[in-house]
C-alpha cells in the first residue's frame, strides 16, 4: 500500500502515470472524484474487476464506469444527436447515466450480462486523466466496503479498504460528499435508479427539453 498526495484541481501527471502503471498491472487505485472517493481499476479485464469485488467485500452487482470525456462514451454507444447534447449538458458532473455499449469491450463483471453500464464524466481532473490513459474508461465505484458509509476523504477509505488497494491518492475532502444520481436511459422512458447529488426532477426536466421534445 502506497499513499501519494495530489492537487485536486491540477494533479501531477507523474502521479497520474504512476496510477496508470498500477492499473496496467491489474492493481487498484483509490482517488478523489467530485462526489466521493472511488476505486479505480481497469474495466476491460475480468481479473482486475474481480479485485474490486474483493476489496469491497461485495456480491455480484454492476460496477459504474468513469469516462475521460463525453466523446469517449459517444464512441461506444449509439447515442443520437439529441442524447449527446443532453449528456454534454450534464457532464462533467454528478450524474451517472445507464446506457448500452455497442459491443462487449468491457469485462462481463462490469455489467453482469445485462449489457447495461452506468457511465459518468466526473468534474474532478484526476479520474478523467487516468481514464484517458486507460482507453477512455476506469471503474468508478465508491471507496468503501459494501454496505458501509462511502469515503469522503483518504483516511476513511484506508480504514475500510486497507491493503486491498495498491495506491491511495490523497486530494483532500471530496467537494460534493454524496453519491451521484443514477438515471437509466436504456428504455423508452428514463428511470431513476438512485437519488443523489442532483434532483431527479431537474434531470428529467432537462431530458424532456433536449431529447423528448425533439423526438415527438
Amino acid at each position: 500500500m502506497n499513499i501519494l498526495k495530489a492537487n485536486y484541481i491540477n494533479p501531477s501527471m507523474n502521479i497520474v502515470r504512476e496510477a496508470y502503471r498500477i492499473l496496467e498491472n491489474c492493481g487498484l487505485v483509490v482517488g478523489i472524484t467530485d462526489t466521493l472517493y472511488g476505486i479505480f481499476a481497469d474495466p476491460f479485464r475480468d481479473e482486475c474487476v474481480s479485485k474490486v469485488y474483493v476489496a469491497k467485500k461485495r456480491s455480484r452487482k454492476p460496477i459504474p464506469l468513469l469516462a475521460s470525456s463525453p466523446k469517449a462514451v459517444f464512441s461506444i454507444t449509439d447515442a443520437d444527436h439529441f442524447l449527446q447534447r443532453f449528456l454534454e449538458t450534464i457532464w462533467p458532473g454528478p450524474i451517472t447515466v445507464v446506457l448500452k455499449p455497442m459491443d462487449n469491450m468491457f469485462s462481463e463483471k462490469i455489467h453482469l450480462g445485462t449489457g447495461k453500464i452506468g457511465f459518468r464524466v466526473p468534474a474532478s481532473p484526476l479520474p478523467r486523466k487516468l481514464a484517458q490513459l486507460n482507453g477512455g474508461f476506469i471503474t468508478g465505484t465508491s471507496a468503501n466496503i459494501s454496505g458501509l458509509k462511502p469515503a469522503r476523504n483518504i483516511d476513511e477509505a484506508i480504514k475500510q479498504l486497507g491493503n486491498n488497494v495498491d495506491l491511495y491518492i490523497d486530494s483532500g475532502t471530496a467537494p460534493i460528499g454524496e453519491p451521484s444520481t443514477v438515471i437509466d436511459l436504456t428504455s423508452e422512458k428514463p428511470i431513476i435508479v438512485r437519488d443523489g447529488a442532483v434532483s431527479y426532477r431537474s434531470i428529467i426536466h432537462l431530458y424532456k427539453h433536449i431529447v423528448l421534445k425533439n423526438h415527438d
